[in-house]
Order: structure tokens, then C-alpha cells, then sequence
């Protein structure tokens, strides 16, 4: 789903506005804002906090410095990090911020500092939001968070790719190719495989560009792909590739080849 900002804000109410949710990731909490007079003292968070802007401008006040914000940057926050935030028109400001309980990724990726995320790292962080709201499948969510994590980190903790790592995720990529039809979770690879999750994306993505819950979800539209070629129902695919509806497959299959299912088939068929 992408959706732009103007779109995004119509989800709030129009008057002051503040929401606090679990999202289906545990250990994830979602923050909505618009337009909230509350006092914006000097505080820390628990959590890491992740947050884009979506309307208005802030300035960020820290112990060393201040950094300003403004609609469409991303925002990082340790834990634990004193700051203080000081929007410039609060009537014209809103905001998304995600809690993250840092035992989720401490021992594997590092945030010292605050940052502020512009261009590509933002959009990233604003398309993940949007999918948090809506997706149904907490695993695709875990992989894309850490993916995101990862990228987002100051450091990450010295990991040396050995051989037997290499294997792993080799294996994993034969499981995934022999398990189209099942429900793959990042728990399941990390049973299989021996690595823990952070390790699982970080080196899958070297060897194959992207992290396993989204090959898997190309593999199974590939897969989509040829049975519609051999005269399948769409409902029957759906059912047997494990897509949620037939709304998630006809998505899923525009993205990777610019078609419905349905115009596919007519196509195929001359």
C-alpha cells in the first residue's frame, strides 16, 4: 500500500487527535498524533522510537545539540535518550512514532544517537508504517522491521560470515523452494537453521538480495503465475499458495508483473 501523506492524515480525526496501539509485532507499539496540545517536556523513552512526520515542523532538543524536523523525515531515538520536542505550529502538526522494547534486537544492532532519516530511509520507514496498519501476517512485518533495523543502526554487533553461516542460508533458501505451499515464519528458519533472526536477514540478503519472507512471496507468485497459465481458478491458487484473499494475490501479482491476474489470463489465451 502507498498512500501520500494527504491520504494518510484523512486516518486521523480533523481535531486534536492521539492514539496508542500493539501492533501485531511483539514488542512493537504504534503512536499516532495530530495536533496534541500535551506539554512537550524534556523525557526519556523505554524503547527505541521510530517516527516520520507527516505534517508540520519540530525541533529536537538534546543534551549536545538540536536537530530539526520537518514533513517527510524520519525520526531515531534511543532508549533512554533525554530529549525534548518543540513543534513550531502545533495546529499543524502530526506525526507516527513506533516504540520498539530494545531486548527485540540489543544483542544484534546498536543506537547510540539520534538521527534524522531523509529521501530514501525515510520513505522506507513510512512504507513500513503504512504496512504495519494493515498487513495480517506478523511474519512478513518481523522481516521487514529488522531489515530496517539493520539498515538503521549505528553498528551492528561483529557477526564473521563463516562457511557454516553460508550453508544455512543456503538451506534455507532450498526449504523455502521446497515449501511454496506453506506458511513460512522466521521462527521456523531459525529452527532449521541454527541463526537467529537478525542473522538470517542479514545474511540472506547478501546471497540473495532481499530476505525470505519476500522471496518466498515472489516465489509464490511465480508460482501463481504458471498454474493460471495451466487453466487454474484463481480462488483454487489462492487456497493452495496460502494467500490470504484474492485481493493479496491480484496485489502481490501487479507489483511483479504490472497485470492483474485476470488480464493475464485473457492475455495468455489470445
Amino acid at each position: 500500500m502507498n498512500i501520500s501523506d494527504k491520504d494518510y492524515l484523512s486516518s486521523f480525526e480533523r481535531d486534536r487527535h492521539m492514539e496508542f496501539s500493539r501492533s501485531i509485532i511483539e514488542g512493537v507499539e504504534i503512536k499516532r498524533c495530530r495536533n496534541n496540545p500535551h506539554a512537550y517536556k524534556s523525557h526519556v523513552h523505554n524503547e527505541l522510537s521510530l517516527g516520520y512526520i507527516l505534517e508540520g515542523s519540530t525541533d529536537l532538543s538534546l543534551n549536545d545539540g538540536i536537530i530539526h524536523y520537518r514533513s517527510g523525515d524520519g525520526v531515531i531515538i534511543p532508549p533512554l535518550l533525554t530529549h525534548r520536542c518543540a513543534p513550531k505550529d502545533i495546529n499543524h502538526w502530526a506525526y507516527v512514532m513506533l516504540f520498539v522494547d530494545p531486548s527485540y534486537y540489543s544483542d544484534l544492532v546498536c543506537f547510540s544517537q539520534a538521527k534524522q532519516l531523509t529521501g530514501n530511509q525515510a520513505q522506507k520507514l513510512k512504507g513500513f508504517i503504512e504496512q504495519l496498519l494493515i498487513e495480517k501476517i506478523p511474519d512478513t512485518l518481523e522481516n521487514i522491521l529488522i531489515e530496517l533495523l539493520l539498515e538503521f543502526g549505528d553498528k551492528e554487533i561483529s557477526e564473521n560470515t563463516t562457511t557454516d553461516t553460508s550453508e544455512m542460508v543456503k538451506t534455507i533458501h532450498d526449504y523455502i523452494l521446497t515449501h511454496v505451499n506453506d506458511v513460512i515464519t522466521l521462527d521456523k528458519l531459525q529452527q532449521i537453521s541454527g541463526l537467529n533472526k537478525f542473522s538470517i536477514i542479514r545474511n540472506f540478503k547478501k546471497l540473495y538480495v532481499t530476505t525470505p519472507a519476500a522471496y518466498h512471496l515472489q516465489y509464490r507468485v511465480a508460482e501463481a503465475k504458471r498454474l493460471l497459465s495451466e487453466g487454474v481458478d484463481v480462488f483454487d491458487i489462492c487456497e493452495e499458495l496460502r494467500f490470504y484473499d484474492q485481493a493479496h494475490l491480484i496485489r502481490e501479482f501487479k507489483k511483479m508483473y504490472g497485470i492483474t491476474p485476470a488480464t493475464y489470463t485473457q492475455q495468455i489465451k489470445g
